[in-house]
């Protein structure tokens, strides 16, 4: 229980490890030397847990030691001079506003905490501190909202309103997707708006009409979610159980199809940057077998964004095959830098050059029909280097076709790289590899020679080979490179998903300058695929 901890001085702060910090903190500490242990603990939001214990077991000492705590944070950080760049944070000042005003109820008579909601609000109600986007923005807005209700500041309340107003129109997009960029933060984003909403409501002030978006927001998490009821870990996101939202399409994918309507559709594109396509929603085999395929596109990195354009994530028959490594920390660090930059995420890298952190990555066209979708997203993220990929995806079998194409100013080299999972143990051949877990394995193999392939782990110098679930954890884990140089080169990959060992061969390969065909064989299904300018086809035979 944290709010025990708490009675003996140690903190147990969200994702972190328990700290002992003794029970007077100078509000100084870094014991995990991590930045967001530091901001989390400018929140207070740990006194919550404290009083939630008062009011379940009415212990005085649970109310005594949040009080104390708050009062030793007021009296070690002062507006103008604090102990810490945490302390009047953006974020942490919204968020320890609304914990002051929570407080109230149990301290009625503290003549030392109306001053100090006063000075959160008056801060937060400044122009000049108001960040003006993202979730930080919003929390900015419930805090300011929080303490104005307590205050009966209806100038707050009304600045607060107008803020969330503008901010979901220009964070929510009409498809009900956050600019954030992370799957992680569009479900942490609807948290935070709908607690908006509902406080609004209790408060009896108007709910802005943009929050009709919210609606919107549970459909893309739903195509978000792998078949294991897990979300993908596109952005900043750590591997985490979906949330089953009451009566969406969230809860269907959250349930592996149990609970909630089932989505109509098994593939979706959203114009901020995110394709999602799946062989089902378990009609046809178990929920859980069902292959799923990401793609992304789209603006420059924006806030828990990474430079992941063009990438895509495969996972089948309970496993993750083709992996985006994950968010890892916040701490300004080579790994941090590692996780966000392009070569931790399943692209075509270019040595020698660094990506842009303005680079679009344009999705020039999508197409879907009963057996196939494909996707064509361009990108010219190095300097000097025009990108190209097409994914063409069976609905049906759920192999995965990919072609790049890269022409350069210069000669360059080229990598291609597929990320797996740590318990991956691939196999290389001379034409691509395979990997040999007990249950969910995938075959990639290169149909376009003049290649050269080798497997990466665990590297620090340059940083190569590693993939985190959860925060502050890294796991060294193989990445397969395949290497090309060239002013222009090109590469045709088969991707193929299985239960077991993957059993897939190709016959009457043809390839011309603007596309390719081929029958693909999977088991004892067949179905022949066709990629021109103009679009492609599969065709089942048999």
């Amino acid at each position: 229980m944290r709010a025990r901890h708490l009675l003996a001085g140690e903190y147990h702060l969200s994702v972190h490890a328990v700290v002992n910090l003794g029970l007077d903190p100078t509000w100084r500490e870094d014991p995990l030397n991590d930045r967001n242990w530091q901001f989390q603990h400018h929140t207070l939001w740990s006194v919550l847990s404290l009083l939630e214990a008062f009011a379940a077991t009415a212990d005085a000492a649970f109310r005594d030691r949040a009080e104390f705590l708050m009062r030793d944070w007021v009296r070690d950080n002062p507006r103008t001079t604090t102990t810490s760049i945490w302390a009047w944070n953006d974020h942490s000042t919204a968020l320890r506003a609304a914990v002051l005003a929570c407080a109230v109820p149990y301290f009625p008579q503290a003549a030392w905490l109306p001053p100090v909601m006063n000075l959160h609000g008056t801060t937060l109600a400044d122009e000049a501190f108001y960040v003006d986007e993202g979730n930080h923005a919003l929390n900015q807005s419930i805090g300011l909202l929080e303490v104005a209700h307590v205050l009966q500041r209806n100038d707050w309340k009304k600045l607060a309103v107008d803020r969330m107003a503008r901010l979901i129109l220009e964070s929510v997009d009409s498809q009900g997707v956050t600019n954030e960029q992370s799957i992680g933060y569009q479900r942490y984003n609807l948290a935070r708006y709908l607690l908006a909403e509902s406080r609004l409501k209790a408060m009896a002030l108007p709910v802005p009409a943009a929050f009709s978006r919210l609606d919107q927001m549970p459909k893309f998490l739903a195509h978000a979610t792998r078949p294991d009821g897990k979300y993908e870990t596109i952005g900043d996101t750590d591997i985490t159980v979906a949330d089953p939202i009451p009566n969406t399409w969230a809860a269907f994918a959250a349930t592996k199809g149990t609970t909630g309507p089932k989505p109509p559709a098994s593939v979706a594109a959203y114009r901020a940057g995110f394709l999602f396509a799946r062989t089902g929603w378990g009609e046809t085999r178990a929920f859980a077998d069902e292959v799923f395929l990401s793609h992304r596109f789209g603006p420059a990195p924006f806030i828990h964004g990474h430079a992941d354009g063009t990438a895509i994530t495969l996972y089948g028959y309970g496993t993750a095959l083709l992996l985006d490594p994950g968010k890892y920390s916040y701490n300004y660090d080579t790994y941090r830098t590692f996780f966000k930059g392009r070569t931790a995420h399943n692209v075509v890298a270019v040595d020698g050059l660094v990506w842009r952190t303005s680079a679009v990555t344009t999705l020039v066209t999508h197409r879907s029909s009963a057996t196939m979708f494909e996707a064509i997203t361009r990108t010219n993220g190095y300097a000097g280097v025009s990108q190209q990929r097409r994914v063409t995806f069976s609905r049906r079998l759920g192999y995965v076709l990919v072609e790049d194409r890269a022409t350069a100013n210069v000669r360059r080299t080229f990598r291609q790289l597929w990320h797996l999972a740590e318990s991956a143990n691939p196999l290389l051949g001379p034409t691509g590899f395979s990997t040999r877990r007990n249950r969910g394995n995938v075959q990639v193999r290169q149909l376009i020679g003049g290649h050269s392939m080798r497997i990466v782990s665990g590297r620090t110098s340059p940083t190569q080979g590693w993939i985190s679930y959860r925060h502050g954890e890294r796991i060294a884990a193989p990445v397969v490179e395949v290497v090309k140089t060239g002013t222009s080169v090109r590469y045709l990959t088969l991707i193929v998903p299985a239960a077991g060992r993957p059993l897939a061969t190709i016959r009457d390969l043809r390839i011309t300058s603007f596309g390719y065909s081929l029958v693909v064989s999977v088991g004892s299904k067949s179905e022949r695929v066709t990629v021109t300018a103009s679009g492609a086809t599969i065709v089942p035979l048999n």
